[in-house]
């Protein structure tokens, strides 16, 4: 049989390669995504590398810190001569963190023990390692600075802050750093001496702090404090010292007579006299002094230290006392309702408050008492806190508690305070013992009175002020 052609309909096999995906690329790929993310993270951590030009090193090496507020925020990487031999070009990386730090008008200089006529500072490096200071700036962000020679005398200028500048006819004990006093008690500081423009006079440039600035008036008058000052008379010697700090640097004394006009604005121009006349320390304006953390021209209260003494017992009597801080105000004297109320288990008559010198008889109730706060119908002191300046305070917010005059304010943060019923709870990380019982809370944003600390066994919180009215 011959065979004449293929059948058509034979199927016929078709090979394809097939197509899979190997794990083994995966692993390349993963590792090189790795590597990718590791770079990554340590390009943001890397900070950010600075330089800082100086004329001395004075001791700096590599590996020596880079502070602000008294922490680490830097690393010193290396220190070399500049190109030119000029000065020393410094190295230094800034950690992630305090990368926002440089900028333009950011001040930097090496701390090392400083002995001079404003002060001594630095002595920490004695016998540890130099470092640099770094104060930041407003400007732009910047990479290179032109360090300073020596410390700034105010290492920062903050807004409510006041520059005047003062004119003589010839230099006399002010100096850079001289203080600026106020009753013997520094306001301010004397920032540069120099010669006027045309040559005619000296000019000081004084800063004056924010608290103080209410104090200078058009009529204000200066004068210069010598470091001492010796009288030889008929009753022997006398020797006459303004003050510590102006025995060792001179100084300008101030004095403000009673309704010497509005307050001045930066760049006031006033004389410097050589001396005082009699009239200027019999002065005695009355003039809102205020506190830095405070919106310029809030006053400070005044409370009174006050002592309720009692005495309780059937048979055996015995002397009981609750001390705390309260206010005189326009209504009366506001203070802690334990300071304030008479205790039940007293003996009848036996209860007194003693406060400004005075001793009063509690025979009765405060006019009012809510909130563990209360107001006593006394009047012990002159200067009173008005009306107006007192308010209710719904949510926690940033404050100030004010109790000894002579002592700091005691910040109070709103990330430190828990709402409760008519108080916020004080973190107890805060340090408040019993002598802050009564003292006085300011909200910071505008100065009002919004309430008083209660100190009780456990911890303590701020009483608010019930809304006026109720």
């Amino acid at each position: 049989m011959t065979l004449t052609g293929q059948h058509s309909d034979i199927p016929q096999a078709v090979l394809r390669a097939e197509r899979r995906l190997s794990w083994a690329w995966l692993v390349p790929l993963f590792a090189l995504v790795f590597a990718g993310w590791l770079g990554y993270h340590a390009w943001l951590s890397r900070g950010m590398t600075i330089s800082v030009q100086l004329d001395e090193g004075h001791g700096l090496r590599p590996g020596d810190d880079i502070r602000y507020r008294g922490i680490a925020v830097g690393q010193v990487k290396s220190v070399d001569l500049a190109e030119d031999s000029a000065g020393i070009l410094i190295t230094a990386a800034l950690y992630p963190m305090a990368s926002h730090l440089a900028r333009a008008g950011t001040r930097l200089w090496v701390v090392r023990p400083h002995f001079g006529a404003t002060g001594v500072g630095g002595l920490e490096t004695l016998i540890g390692p130099r470092y640099l200071t770094i104060l930041p700036g407003a400007g732009p962000p910047q990479s290179h600075f032109v360090g300073l020679a020596e410390p700034p005398i105010v290492e920062s200028i903050r807004p409510g802050d006041l520059e005047i500048v003062l004119e003589a006819p010839r230099r006399s004990a002010v100096r850079a750093g001289s203080p600026v006093l106020y009753r013997g008690v520094t306001v301010g500081t004397v920032l540069s001496v120099g010669l006027t423009s045309d040559g005619n006079a000296i000019e000081a440039r004084v800063h004056i702090r924010k608290a103080y600035a209410q104090l200078v008036r058009p009529e204000t008058r200066f004068w210069s404090v010598a470091g001492v000052e010796m009288q030889l008379g008929v009753g022997g010697l006398s020797v006459k010292v303004e003050s510590l700090e102006g025995l060792v640097a001179g100084g300008v004394a101030m004095a403000t007579p009673p309704g010497a006009g509005e307050v001045v604005r930066t760049g006031h121009r006033f004389r410097l006299d050589a001396k005082p006349e009699d009239e200027w320390l019999e002065w005695e304006p009355l003039v809102v002094i205020g506190s830095s953390a405070l919106p310029s021209g809030s006053p400070m209260p005044t409370p009174l230290r006050a002592v309720m003494a009692w005495k309780e017992g059937r048979w055996i009597k015995s002397e009981r006392f609750r001390r705390g801080w309260v206010l005189q105000t326009e209504d009366g004297l506001l203070g802690p309702e334990d300071v304030l109320t008479v205790k039940e288990a007293a003996d009848e008559g036996s209860v007194v408050l003693e406060v400004a010198g005075r001793t009063i008889p509690l025979t009765s109730n405060p006019k009012w008492a809510a909130y563990g706060l209360a107001l006593l119908d006394a009047q012990v002191a002159n200067s009173t806190w008005p009306s107006a300046l007192r308010r209710f305070a719904g949510q926690p917010e940033d404050c100030l508690a004010v109790a000894d005059p002579a002592a700091a304010p005691l910040p109070l943060a709103v990330a430190r305070l828990t709402p409760n019923a008519h108080s916020w709870q004080i973190d107890p990380a805060i340090s408040v013992d019993e002598t802050w019982h009564g003292a006085c809370v300011l909200a910071r944003s505008d100065g009002r009175l919004v309430g008083m600390v209660i100190v009780g066994e456990d911890a303590a919180h701020v009483a608010l002020l019930p809304p006026i009215g109720d």
